[in-house]
């Protein structure tokens, strides 16, 4: 009965976890994993979703995607509605470009603080020295402050051209049918992590696949504590010792295979059992 509760209440935490990033959709690991410390911060560093915003930043780039999702709202509402789509178009492209160049002093400042905050975190020479980190620290938060700001406000702006062409494609079609944006502050990462957690969620309260899920999540809390490492200058060992009661936990119930006691694993572990019991009498006789 314990394991059956400690199976269900682990899961619906992870569950609750992964269907609130999956409702609100702007879900980022960027912050955490640009903050990694460690042996290995390097390798979570390049996990980031274009960790600098080269891309996201890139006025023609934001311009093709919004030329994508003109040709969607095409292939989704047909070719009547084109010619306002191409307006609906036109005006984004406006938008973006007064915003850039509003921002374009601030934007230029931005790339070459970052560059100068690179050159000084591959230095060598300041490795391991407690208050040149901390420095660097504050200043990749700032940099990744004034970047938030903007990309937030460009994912903005696009979901208000998304919402001009559903206008447009609804009243001229007379539909209900949707383009829907696809977060352009999203990476494969933070996709990945989302589903993870609600899928693994929902494996554990049905007490299916026990063992699969089990492992999948806690392999996915040690990679968070290995991205803080404990004795790493900064580290937040918060990560470190709430992380690792949850990993004992989840080790547990794959152990035992909490999953066969009140769950869906259960019916498969008998259903198994019956087939192999079959065959095995099948080859006696």
């Amino acid at each position: 009965m314990i394991l059956v509760v400690l199976r269900c209440v682990t899961g619906w935490h992870f569950f609750m976890e992964g269907s609130k990033k999956v409702q609100s959709g702007d879900f980022s690991s960027a912050g955490f994993l640009r903050n990694a410390k460690g042996p290995l911060a390097e390798n979570f560093r390049g996990m980031a979703f274009d960790i600098y915003g080269t891309h996201r930043l890139n006025k023609d780039a934001i311009k093709s995607r919004a030329d994508g999702y003109r040709g969607w709202a095409i292939g989704q509402f047909g070719e009547e509605p084109a010619n306002q789509f191409g307006k609906a178009l036109s005006r984004y492209n406006n938008r973006i470009d007064y915003y850039f160049d509003e921002n374009a002093e601030d934007i230029e400042k931005y790339f070459n603080e970052l560059q100068l905050y690179e050159e000084r975190r591959q230095d060598q020479r300041y490795r391991g020295l407690a208050h040149y980190e901390d420095r660097l620290v504050e200043k990749d938060q700032e940099l990744f402050k004034n970047l938030s700001k903007w990309t937030n406000d460009i994912a903005k702006f696009e979901a208000d051209y998304i919402d001009d062409l559903n206008t447009i494609g609804q009243s001229v079609t007379q539909t209900n049918d949707r383009v829907n944006q696809v977060n352009p502050n999203q990476g494969p990462v933070d996709l990945i992590v989302t589903w993870v957690l609600f899928v693994c969620g929902i494996l554990l309260i049905l007490g299916l696949f026990t063992r699969l899920a089990a492992l999948g999540v806690a392999g996915f809390l040690i990679q968070v504590m290995l991205a803080q490492w404990p004795f790493a200058h900064g580290a937040d060992l918060t990560f470190v010792y709430y992380q690792s009661v949850e990993i004992v936990a989840l080790l547990l119930i794959a152990a035992i295979g909490a999953g066969r006691f009140a769950g869906l694993d259960y019916i498969l572990w008998n259903s198994f059992s019956k087939c192999c019991s079959r065959g095995a009498s099948n080859k006696g006789e």
